[in-house]
Parts: C-alpha cells; structure tokens; sequence
C-alpha cells in the first residue's frame, strides 16, 4: 500500500471518530470506539510505518529545524507524522468532550469547540480550557 493511499484512508477513517464526537456525544459506546478503536488503529498503523523507516532515523533528526525538514522530504515520515497529528487531535477531542460533559458545559459550545480542536489541535484544546475555567467562574459567582 502506497503512503498515499495510507494518508487518504487515515484522513477519511478519522472522521468517524469526529462524527461520533459532534452527533452522538454521549452515546456509550462513542468514547470507547474512538480511543480503543480509530485512535488505536492509527497508532498501530503509525508504529509500523516507525518500525519500517527506523533504518533512516537519526539520533538529531529532530535536534533543528533544518533537520526536522529533512526528516519531513521522505512520504513514509510525512505519512506518519500525519497520523500522530490525526491520533493525538481526536484524543483531545474525545479528552474535551469528557471533560466537557462532566463539567456541565453546554453540547452546543463544547461542539463549536471541536472543529477548532479537529483543524488546529492545540487551539482547540486552549478553548476548551477557556470555556472550562469561564463554567468555572460562572458556577463559582452563583455559589
């Protein structure tokens, strides 16, 4: 199977999970499916294709910028890459989603939340923590 192929099955296969974290939030088995399921299946897939290309992994590989672009000239690293941004984006989404239903946050705004979380993984979870420590505070001033 080409990289490409991998890319685009892994980049069609993860929206499942992100389908589960926006229609069905709450449903039991939605958490379990996207951590022990979609999640672990990319991380498997990832750990193969770590496994294969370890031969041309060098200890500074990520020691500059300079050499992080040359890691990043080979498909089977970019592909790789792709799939730790895609695993680790829906585990903080999943992450957001639980702790939202937890803290009381509204469906509605925890979902706004998720397609920042799903494009822009680290800005997603920077308005989650916005949206919890604003809950926070409301809960706090009617105590």
């Amino acid at each position: 199977m080409t990289m490409a192929t991998i890319f685009s099955l892994a980049s069609s296969f993860v929206l499942l999970g992100w389908i589960l974290l926006v229609f069905l939030p709450t449903w039991k088995y939605s958490q379990a499916f996207i951590l022990n399921g979609i999640i672990l299946l990319l991380a498997v897939v990832y750990t193969i294709l770590i496994i294969q290309g370890i031969g041309n992994f060098k200890p500074d590989s990520f020691s500059t910028l300079a050499n992080v672009k040359v890691l990043f000239q080979d498909d089977t690293a970019v592909t790789a890459g792709w799939l730790h941004y895609l695993a680790f984006d829906l585990f903080v989404g999943a992450y957001i989603v639980r702790r939202s239903i937890a803290a009381g946050i509204s469906r509605w705004l925890y979902t706004l939340v998720l397609p920042f979380c799903f494009m822009f993984g680290p800005i997603g979870y920077v308005l989650f923590i916005v949206v919890n420590t604003i809950k926070k505070k409301s809960l706090q001033a009617h105590d």
